[in-house]
């Protein structure tokens, strides 16, 4: 892109004149005509090709992002090493008006993969146990009078069951599955 042709300078207390500010906007129109190309139309300013902000950018209100290709609305974080690495905030194609609302706090937003959903806890006493590499299960609340017991048969490694009677062993006089109350 060359330098703009039209050049205003005002001085502090001068009043300006829309005529000017017309011609400046109509030759910053004109300069703009490669990539990006900008258009108006009303109150609106359209952008469209690509357009590299180097410095900051303020929006007020909203931004806006319309696509037709699936995943093509997305906003993209380089980060300080220009690479081939990126992060990427992107959503799937809507159904309905969804509001996700990001609470005021200092923290790590938690992804599906690492957290333990609430549906899995269906009721009071439920326990969560691990069932394989990295996958929780759900063991339902036991019977009352019941105790844990560990079982390599059960998905979750674990079952509720009766407690065994107390026996002693004659040999070494040791109580052995003793429950006390």
């Amino acid at each position: 892109m060359g330098a703009l042709s039209v050049t205003n300078s005002f001085t502090a207390g001068a009043k300006i004149v829309a005529s000017q500010m017309n011609t400046n906007f109509t030759d910053v129109v004109t300069w703009a005509t490669t990539t990006p190309t900008l258009s108006t139309s009303g109150s609106a300013t359209t952008v469209s090709g690509s357009l590299t902000v180097t410095e900051a950018a303020t929006f007020s209100d909203m931004i806006y992002l319309r696509g037709t290709a699936t995943g093509s609305q997305k906003i993209q974080f380089e980060g300080a090493t220009d690479n081939t690495y990126e992060t990427t905030l992107a959503v799937t194609d809507p159904t309905a008006d969804r509001t996700i609302t990001f609470p005021d706090a200092t923290g790590t937003v938690a992804l599906t993969t690492t957290t333990i959903p609430t549906s899995l806890i269906d009721a009071k006493g439920d326990l969560i146990a691990g069932t394989a590499d990295d996958t929780a299960g759900r063991l339902a609340v036991g019977t009352n009078n019941y105790v844990l017991t560990a079982d390599s048969g059960e998905s979750t490694g674990l079952k509720w069951a009766a407690a065994a009677d107390p026996t002693w062993e004659n040999a070494n006089n040791v109580l052995t599955n003793s429950v006390f109350n």
